[in-house]
């Protein structure tokens, strides 16, 4: 399920840039996120509807007024081969996405971690549990079975692009 980074070349732009994406995501207000409420997560303390929030860059109708504000992220993103879409995937304290599989087969993800709390925070699939770092990309193949959770102090943001399977 997991992939070797370094086996990507867009690797080394995306982590490069973390700096100026993380600056970027910090002037980002909550407005700015749209909740992704489904069944495959859990409500969160104090947060409405779900503990998953979403910032389109690309891939979405009006994502245009986040790109020109984010710039570099969008830049970044773009630049991924076979890009379909990207933006900021927010998981707040307390948010578990439990066990489930992603419907599209033929493409990975790519997490660039932007903001990840101390505490229990990490995504397991296949066998294996990963936690994020931060400026450190994690791809993995979704089509795999895998959850993600946020048990930590604080938000989980990532930087998430979905592109194509280069290797067919």
């Amino acid at each position: 399920m997991f992939l070797e980074p370094r086996a990507f070349d867009f690797v080394v732009d995306l982590e490069t840039s973390y700096a100026a994406i993380r600056a970027e995501l910090d002037a980002l207000g909550d407005d700015d996120f749209q909740p992704s409420p489904d069944s495959l997560t859990t409500v969160a303390d104090g947060y409405d509807e779900t503990g998953w929030s979403y910032c389109e860059l690309h891939g979405a109708p009006g994502a245009e007024a986040v790109r020109a504000r984010c710039p570099v992220a969008a830049r970044v993103a773009a630049a991924v081969p076979g890009m379909r879409n990207a933006g900021f995937s927010r998981l707040a304290p307390g948010t578990h996405l439990y066990p489930h599989r992603g419907e599209l087969s033929g493409v990975l993800r790519c997490h660039l971690p932007l903001r990840v709390p101390a505490g229990d925070v990490g995504i397991r699939g296949g066998g294996e549990t990963r936690t994020w770092e931060p400026g450190r990309c994690l791809l993995f193949d979704d089509t795999h079975e895998h959850e993600a959770w946020n048990h930590g102090a604080g938000e989980r943001v990532v930087l998430l692009v979905t592109f194509t399977d280069p290797r067919g």
